[in-house]
């Protein structure tokens, strides 16, 4: 008797964490009414036909080519990494635009309908609130991202695709979805209009890819200038490039599938930015998850101060 009581004690402590998410009353309405709507199916099949698409595309422009109907194993392998690669630069594309949409009228929006405050006199707490909302959008987009795993596995009877890409890309896939919902998220926990929260989270997006630029085309100048060239510089500079481009997820993405093949090595280089690097470089995959992941766990706490914090 003494055994089935305590066992009976212990199943809730052990899927405590489960049963918090689960019963997040928040988390249940949200889905609710996104996966009840129309718009909920209309995202997912326009999303799912953008990427048949693109790839039907593909698929038909390389038929045209002897070598696809002639099937050569070598270049049949060369159409799977395509095909592959086109999936994931599109789904990260999509989550780009996708992501911020989902959540950046999540908080503001109770502002707007003057519900918010409701929401903080009842027994929800502020990071219940956040998490609430959160999660709803990331299984929302994570459910997109897994439906296009069978589009994703035409490379697999073409060839040319192993199992290390397929989980380092979904692992990217995740952290991007998490990320750009929570980057939507935090400007929506102060702003005080869904239009403000939605404008900043694209702009702070397209902001990051024009600095990027920037600091490719200041770096070069730098680095060719014959004053400042040594290998200690030449190993700072290459440092730094290598982790600031690693995390955009476009040129992480390509240049860990560049290492894979060429390297075949899933972690380290040595090439870098502007040519071999004398010192080992991490993959830009393992920069990449790393960089996100601190980076949103920072604006999690924040979008929960905000909240919690009165409204001026």
């Amino acid at each position: 008797m003494e055994s089935s009581v305590s066992t009976i004690k212990e199943k809730p402590a052990r899927w405590n964490f489960f049963s918090r998410i689960m019963d997040n009353p928040v988390i249940a309405k949200e889905l609710k009414g996104r996966m009840r709507g129309r718009q909920g199916f209309i995202m997912l099949s326009v999303y799912l036909a953008l990427i048949s698409f693109f790839i039907g595309m593909i698929y038909l422009f390389l038929v045209v080519d002897s070598g696809l109907s002639n099937g050569n194993p070598g270049y049949l392998q060369i159409v799977g990494k395509m095909i592959f690669s086109t999936v994931i630069l599109l789904e990260l594309l999509m989550i780009g635009f996708i992501g911020p949409a989902l959540t950046s009228g999540a908080i503001s929006s109770e502002r707007e309908r003057q519900t918010f405050d409701l929401l903080r006199t009842s027994l929800l707490s502020g990071h219940a609130l956040i998490f609430g909302k959160l999660g709803s959008s990331v299984v929302f987009l994570l459910l997109l991202i897994f439906t296009a795993i069978p589009v994703q596995s035409m490379a697999f009877f073409l060839g040319g695709v192993g199992m290390a890409e397929m989980v380092i890309s979904t692992l990217m896939l995740v952290v991007t979805a998490i990320f750009f919902c929570t980057l939507g998220l935090f400007f929506s926990s102060f702003a005080k209009r869904t239009l403000i929260a939605t404008v900043s989270s694209y702009a702070t997006i397209l902001l990051s890819f024009i600095v990027l630029i920037l600091l490719l085309f200041f770096i070069s100048i730098f680095e060719s200038s014959s004053i400042f060239q040594s290998t200690i510089t030449d190993n700072i500079l290459n440092i730094l490039t290598w982790f600031l481009f690693s995390t955009n997820p476009f040129f992480a993405a390509v240049v860990s599938e560049v290492i894979l093949i060429d390297d075949q090595s899933l972690f380290i280089t040595t090439s870098g930015i502007f040519g071999s690097s004398s010192i080992p470089l991490l993959s830009p995959w393992i920069i990449y998850i790393t960089f996100y992941f601190f980076v949103t766990i920072l604006l999690i706490v924040l979008s929960i101060y905000f909240v919690n914090r009165p409204d001026r």
